[in-house]
């Protein structure tokens, strides 16, 4: 229990608690940034590095004019991958919480563990779609609203995602037995 109340652990702690909410802050901030930029002039420079990374891949350019109904449809598409990445940033300001206050294997940090992978997996599935929907979108609206696109794209981003979350969801298997063993140690003491 020393080390989990040593200075340098609650160092930690706290530094990935604010990195967490500083992350989730950035992502927030850019998802509605994208949109209210995008579609308001001329194409390239700015716009263009708003695009996601499939729309670029394909070749589609930002349209010059986007109407205030699409760009609400383009922010809540946006909206899933963002709403994944809060989910799991809340998991892990738990996880910190709890960390803080000296719990290692309680309820809280396996659940928060569990949410954690279970976060990025969902991270992984709304990038997938996030990219499809954006550049279908981004392609029907630069085509005039004549046809479009579709781009899925499967990168390291989502690979690693899976994988983390994969391991994350392992280590919550690890916690409750770590909580379990806890108990059964407090039982015969």
């Amino acid at each position: 229990m020393a080390s989990i109340q040593s200075p340098a652990f609650r160092r930690l702690s706290r530094g990935l608690h604010a990195l967490t909410l500083l992350c989730a802050l950035a992502g927030v901030c850019f998802s509605v940034a994208r949109w209210l930029l995008l579609g308001r002039g001329e194409p390239g420079g700015l716009a263009q590095m708003l695009l996601p990374a499939q729309a670029l891949q394909v070749g589609i350019g930002a349209p010059v004019q986007i109407d205030a109904t699409w760009r609400l449809l383009g922010l809540a598409i946006e909206c899933l991958p963002t709403a994944a990445m809060l989910f799991t940033v809340w998991c892990l300001h738990r996880i910190c919480s709890a960390f803080l206050r000296g719990e290692v294997f309680g309820p809280a940090v396996v659940r928060g563990f569990r949410g954690v992978g279970w976060g990025f997996i969902a991270m992984c599935v709304a990038s997938l779609v996030h990219g499809a929907a954006v550049t279908a979108l981004l392609s029907w609206l630069a085509s005039g609203q004549r046809g479009g696109q579709v781009a899925l794209s499967v990168g390291s981003f989502e690979m690693s995602v899976l994988i983390v979350g994969l391991m994350m969801l392992l280590l919550a298997h690890v916690m409750a037995e770590g909580q379990r063993l806890q108990e059964e140690s407090h039982a015969f003491v």
